[in-house]
């Protein structure tokens, strides 16, 4: 319904369709073992590295899509991506 129509194989309306072999920068994905989104994280992760793309992957145990808002899971998501910034930056 969200694409109204559109093909849902455009990477204008999924990044899993776009082009990432021509200086994708370097990327973090988190998805949770109760996101909707989980397959498609994952098909992501391998999407990019099957282009060459540095990228991690993070999957919580029973994290929903957006988090848990506070739980102890949150603050080891938090803690990988300040991580994940801070070695971005010293790298540039």
């Amino acid at each position: 319904m969200y694409a109204g129509g559109a093909d849902l194989s455009s990477p204008c309306l999924s990044p899993l369709f776009g082009d990432f072999s021509k200086g994708f920068p370097r990327t973090f994905l988190q998805s949770g073992t109760r996101d909707l989104f989980l397959s498609n994280t994952v098909r992501m992760h391998r999407a990019l590295r099957r282009a060459g793309v540095e990228a991690e992957l993070h999957v919580f145990e029973a994290m929903p899509h957006g988090g848990f808002g506070d739980a102890p899971e949150d603050a080891d998501l938090s803690r990988e991506m300040r991580r994940f910034v801070a070695d971005c930056l010293s790298q540039a």
